[in-house]
């Protein structure tokens, strides 16, 4: 079945229930009254489509907080052996900001520098992505960084339409995936047509926005490197690392090794770095190119919206609203950034 297909509610927990008999299913399930967690499920039952945000994006299914990279002898030979995780698994659930962070780090993981990371390439060719389409809330911001309506990336996408759910058939993998759905058929002019209203929907949701031009945002806000935003805002960053953490875009690490107590084998591992804390850009000497927290703070706004951008073609940022509602400080990333902005009007004018 190719195009555009029909689930009904009661066909999509049987084809729940048929995925996490055939493979490993990571979905997002509920956690305490109001948050929502991408967890690796065995009952279907646990699975929770409808939901705004996750407090981890789904990135952990490509791209762990923490792994192990090889494994190494020091004697009586030198030797190591890579610890490639490459079985297969369906990614379900994950929405069209998310979907929009995958192609991003896919860019940062694999064709950004000269060396791909292996690991990340098994995962990821491993994977199979379901896609569902949300409702989103006053910290979604996805229109305004043009992440609203993303397909590419996933084999199937799922939107919600009276008694069931309309399936966007993308890739053969995701073809193959709905064969083995119960209770699907195409789906009639009337379902497409109700589909397509999501679009307009999400644009009356989205409440939070960014001003001015995308395009205009890099050159904006360098002009801005000295402003007093950035010292506003240090003034009431704690430097936890907490808005990094739960980025679906972030993807810098750190890398360690273990050596067990007779130094002659060990492993190496990796797991998420951030560039909000105090030594994240120490080096020898001691030097710190970042050691004040007002540098720190400029630079995570200058990545999204000015360095990575001009290297990616977009804001490497989806827009998920993730950082605003787990900052501890209750600092909104789009409240800064339209700060800075109106401050590049005001200088203009």
């Amino acid at each position: 079945m190719t195009g555009t297909a029909f689930l009904t509610e009661s066909g999509l927990s049987d084809w729940l229930v048929r995925l996490a008999r055939q493979t490993r299913l990571m979905a997002p399930t509920k956690r305490g009254r109001r948050s929502f967690a991408f967890a690796w499920v065995d009952d279907p039952r646990e699975v929770a489509i409808d939901y705004v945000r996750t407090i981890l994006p789904p990135k952990q299914a490509f791209l762990p907080a923490r792994e192990k990279l090889l494994d190494f002898r020091l004697r009586p030979v030198q030797e190591s052996t890579p610890a490639i995780e490459d079985e297969p698994f369906v990614l379900f659930g994950i929405h069209p900001c998310d979907l929009a962070a995958v192609g991003q780090l896919d860019w940062a993981m694999t064709s950004r520098h000269s060396v791909p990371d292996p690991h990340y390439i098994a995962r990821r060719k491993a994977g199979a992505i379901i896609g569902v389409e949300c409702q989103p809330d006053e910290y979604c911001f996805c229109t305004s960084v043009g992440t609203s309506g993303t397909r590419e990336g996933a084999d199937l996408f799922l939107t919600p339409a009276k008694g069931g759910f309309l399936a966007e058939v993308l890739t053969p993998r995701g073809e193959e995936l709905l064969q083995a759905a119960p209770s699907v058929r195409d789906a009639s002019p009337e379902e497409r047509a109700a589909g397509e209203g999501w679009a307009d929907e999400k644009q009356k949701r989205c409440t939070c926005r960014l001003v001015g031009e995308m395009a205009e945002w890099p050159d904006r806000l360098e002009a801005r490197y000295e402003s007093e935003v950035w010292d506003r805002t240090a003034g009431r960053c704690y430097s936890c690392g907490t808005c990094t953490n739960v980025c679906p875009t972030c993807f810098c690490f750190d890398v360690w090794d273990e050596v067990n107590i007779g130094l002659t084998a060990g492993t190496r591992q990796r797991r998420y770095d951030s560039c909000q804390l105090q030594d994240f850009a120490l080096v020898a000497g001691p030097h710190n190119f970042r050691g004040e927290r007002t540098d720190r703070v400029r630079h995570r706004w200058l990545r999204k919206f000015v360095y990575l951008m001009r290297e990616y073609g977009k804001p490497f940022c989806v827009g998920c609203g993730r950082c605003t509602t787990a900052c501890t400080a209750d600092i909104s990333l789009t409240d800064v950034l339209n700060a800075a902005l109106a401050e590049t009007e005001e200088s203009a004018s």
